[in-house]
């Protein structure tokens, strides 16, 4: 049954309750007003006359009885001029608005319980574009941004070197000499605390199994240069530093682990390579530079060390009143100098460069191009959520426009209308932001356990911290005003008495709604395109790069690192170690060879400069340099390298004998071009010793499938007996590489039942690890292309049903007027798909732009890819008509009759 307008003025005639409820049961009214009268003024034109009148009556005797409230609040009138509002004595200034607020919340959360699917539609979306926004900035914080918790980060600084004669890139790893570091510490006045360190492996025995401990070797005390304190007890003291005293400093996590957080861990000794350390401090929490759990005095004299060993890193703090600039400066003085005083017996000095920047941007410096497109790409999500949710918001704001226009008439201002809505939007936006912060919970738990099972030690550690709650509010905030912000705005300036009117198709606010719709569809699908061709260069790229041929079979080979201890094994011991090792391993069933190395394809990190006996290099011309692999029995057969020209090491290639080599072809190819290498010989940096190659192998992806493989040289681990402790070993299998693990263990257990493994992963492991700032850009932006995707359609699906919606009854005209219903079905799919068209040529453009900023994770792939772009495109335009279809269709079969008379 229709409202009768009479009965209700007398109701709001009639109407008194007590002051403090009289706005909210004005925004009731108002609410009821539009719900039963204005329908009844719409369909009852024959008495539009007598309705206006009535509707004049009502607000005239309304208006008398609202006028002595105060002007502020929905329903409130404006003071006549000249007059003022009467305030409480004990009522503050801000009283009113506050009030006025929680009034705003109450109705919104009466909204929210009358339309609980349209807010439960709203909260989700936002809640997975908070989230995704949480966890990503929760990674790129911990890890890139914000890794350690050392204070001023920005004035500690790493110092990295640049040889352009050697070719080299500009590096911050294992990259200085001790020399180097003196010439740093004892120049420098723009640097204070200088430290050098070193990284390796230890043993820590004396528990329930030997454990590989990742360390740090120090040339002085790291503690004031970190500006840190000691969880426990203290650093090294000089005296310590200089005698190489077997003292140690463990991490927090071992601290936690290994020794059950007992404080009494200080002053005790432990088994460090099988020779008891006096344990003086316990570093803080999060401190473990690299994930070093163990920090021992470095032991050396650093001017006992030739230059050309460059297996240190320096780290210092600028000094006060010193920048950045001012410290490279003084750096390119001290480069230039050590050039012009050791350049004669160091070539590679010619031009050479010391570098200082952040200790973050040093340190983090390969993971940025990943961390920060993910999060442009999470920034593209929560925009085209805020897009979604306006246009949810838009379309939800055409049933209450009846409802803005008597809050209007009502006295509220066009200001007071529009807090309103804002309120609304935030409101919800805050809804969205806890829920998006309780998946986020479980997506930062889900990337810790992801970045603690990697073979690899990460910087830093990914937590929901108080910057990172800082920015998920932020961005609830901000999500809120800008989807609630444009329908807002449509809503408080549109006419009152267009809004009290009907509000057909043909009305001027029905027009100008579609309008902000198809923008908003249309910006939807830029930004979905942007972030599907995003997705589809990377994932493009990552197949690619598992086309190319690593140069041998990766398959079944599992690798693990042993460290013998300098201490219990001498150069002849560690040989005689692995050739047992190796030989017993072989044994083993399911195991077809098994060998030795220092480094295997892709794990490459020794290099040097090599020479070749009678070449001579001019000044300035680029010196030769190759990967270094010290090698044992067996190691090209177990990887499957295969032998293009003379042979590879045999038994009689042991010490005492003449040196001998073998080269990969890169190698052949770039140092002797056009001639055989057999026969030739070659040295290692500046060291008397002269190699005479052999053999030639082929060319193996030595840094990973994405750059071409690198020059490199083999020497024979018999030949060489001390050179190194550490080797990789290497294992082929006829069955599953990890099913053999407990049989290899037993086999290191039965040499040295001390003696713990480590990185355990297979070759195939070792090369996704290489590729994981691309899998990981490419499975990120995949997953919120998906999304976008659906975000797109579901757009695409409302615009379309929204048209059907508005325009039935002149669907239902130009059908009795003789329109087909082809005619209907391509003038609702041309109104749906006219701001696609336009949405995909913007995005278009954005998404060749997004491929230049990829250019660094891309891989034989052209930043405007054709092919990707059409694919994209083409997968965007299917789901757009698979989504306008269907409100056509029902637009095509409606019922002429029933679509004039509605």
């Amino acid at each position: 049954m229709r409202a009768r307008p009479p009965r209700l003025a007398e109701r709001l005639l009639a109407w008194s309750a007590p002051a403090e409820h009289r706005d909210a049961m004005l925004g009731d009214l108002a609410e009821e007003f539009a719900r039963d009268v204005l329908p009844a003024l719409g369909a009852v034109r024959a008495r539009r006359w007598y309705w206006r009148q009535a509707l004049g009556s009502v607000r005239h005797n309304l208006a008398s009885r609202v006028r002595r409230l105060p002007a502020r609040g929905v329903g409130r009138a404006s003071p006549q001029p000249g007059t003022h509002p009467r305030r409480h004595p004990h009522e503050r200034k801000g009283d009113g608005l506050m009030q006025s607020l929680a009034q705003d919340v109450r109705h919104t959360l009466r909204l929210i319980r009358r339309a609980p699917g349209f807010a439960l539609v709203v909260v989700l979306t936002l809640a997975l574009g908070i989230a995704a926004n949480t966890v990503s900035f929760s990674a790129v914080d911990g890890l890139v941004l914000r890794p350690y918790p050392f204070p001023e980060l920005d004035r500690l600084v790493g110092v990295g070197t640049m040889y352009p004669r050697l070719g080299g890139e500009l590096s911050y790893w294992e990259n200085l000499s001790a020399p180097e570091y003196l010439d740093i510490r004892e120049q420098s006045r723009t640097l204070t605390g200088v430290v050098a360190w070193d990284m390796g492996n230890r043993q820590l025995s004396g528990g329930d199994a030997p454990l590989n401990v990742f360390s740090a070797f120090w040339w002085g005390d790291a503690f004031p240069t970190l500006g840190i304190r000691p969880h426990l007890g203290r650093g090294f003291s000089q005296a310590e530093i200089e005698r190489g005293e077997a003292v140690a400093i463990i991490s927090y996590r071992l601290w936690v682990t290994r020794f059950g957080a007992d404080s009494s861990v200080v002053g005790r000794a432990i088994l460090v390579n099988g020779k008891p350390h006096t344990v003086v401090g316990v570093m803080p929490p999060r401190a473990a530079i690299y994930g070093t759990d163990l920090w021992l005095p470095m032991g050396w004299d650093p001017r006992a060390l030739p230059r050309q060993r460059r297996q240190f890193q320096v780290i210092a703090r600028l000094a006060p009143g010193a920048t950045l600039d001012q410290a490279n400066a003084e750096l390119e003085t001290i480069a230039r100098r050590v050039e012009h005083l050791h350049g004669a017996e160091r070539p590679e000095y010619a031009g050479w460069k010391m570098i200082a920047a952040t200790w973050t941007e040093a340190s983090a410096r390969f993971a940025k191009p990943a961390a920060f497109v993910l999060l442009g790409a999470v920034g593209f999500v929560l925009l085209l959520v805020c897009v979604n949710v306006a246009g949810l918001l838009l379309a939800r704001g055409a049933g209450r426009r009846r409802e803005m226009a008597v809050r209007v008439a009502l006295g509220a201002t066009r200001g007071r209308v529009l807090r309103q809505l804002l309120t609304e939007s935030v409101l919800l936006s805050a809804l969205g932001g806890v829920a998006g912060l309780g998946l986020a919970v479980f997506g930062v738990r889900a990337l810790s356990r992801l970045i603690a099972g990697l073979p690899i030690r990460v910087a830093g550690d990914v937590t929901l911290n108080g910057r990172v709650l800082a920015v998920a509010a932020l961005v609830t905030l901000v999500a809120g005003v800008l989807f609630g912000l444009v329908p807002a705005l449509h809503a408080a300036r549109a006419d009152i008495q267009g809004m009290l009117k009907s509000d057909g198709p043909g009305t001027t606010a029905s027009r100008s709604r579609q309008r902000l719709q198809r923008v908003f569809l249309a910006a939807e699908v830029a930004l979905s395109l942007v972030l599907l061709a995003g997705g589809g260069l990377l994932v493009n790229s990552l197949v690619r790069m598992s086309r190319v041929d690593p140069g041998f079979d990766t398959s079944n080979v599992l690798t693990m690192r042993l460290t013998l201890p300098w201490e219990r094994y001498d150069g002849e011991a560690v040989i005689r170690f692995f050739d047992r090792l190796t030989q017993s391993v072989a044994a083993l069933p399911g195991v077809r060879s098994a060998a030795a190395g220092t480094q295997f394809p892709p794990i490459s990190f020794s290099s040097g400069e090599l020479r070749i006996e009678g070449r001579e290099f001019a000044e300035g011309d680029a010196l030769p340099t190759a990967l270094l692999t010290v090698a044992g029995p067996g190691y090209f057969e177990t990887l499957g390298l295969p032998l293009l020209r003379g042979r590879t090491f045999t038994e009689r290639d042991v010490a005492g004998a003449p040196l001998v080599a073998v080269i990969n072809e890169p190698a052949a190819r770039r140092y002797f071009p056009g001639e055989d290498p057999i026969g030739k010989r070659l040295g290692v940096a500046r060291g008397d010793a002269w190699f005479e190659i052999v053999g030639v192998v082929g060319a193996a992806a030595n840094r990973g499938v994405d750059v071409p493989p690198e020059p490199e040289v083999f020497a024979s681990a018999r030949q060489l007996p001390g050179t190194s402790n550490q080797f990789f070993l290497l294992i082929r299998t006829e069955v599953e590489p990890r099913g053999i693990l407990p049989a290899v263990r037993e086999a290191v257990r039965s040499l040295d039942p001390q003696q713990p493994v480590y990185m355990i992963q297979t070759v195939k492991e070792a090369f996704a690890a290489r590729a994981a700032p691309r899998r990981i850009a490419a499975v990120a932006l995949t997953l919120f292309a998906i999304f976008a995707l659906a975000l797109a359609t579901m757009g695409v699906y409302g615009v379309a049903a929204y048209a059907v919606s508005d325009r039935t009854a002149e669907i239902g005209v130009r059908m009795a007027l003789g329109a087909g219903r082809r005619e209907v079905h391509r003038l609702i799919a041309r109104q749906a798909l006219l701001p696609v068209t336009i949405g995909a040529v913007v995005g278009l453009a954005g998404a060749v732009a997004l491929g230049r900023l990829l250019s660094g994770l891309l891989f034989q792939v052209r930043s405007g890819d054709p092919l990707t772009l059409a694919v994209v495109t083409l997968t965007l335009a299917g789901a757009a008509l698979a989504a306008s279809w269907l409100p056509a269709r029902r637009a095509a079969r409606l019922d002429v009759v029933r679509a004039i008379r509605g």
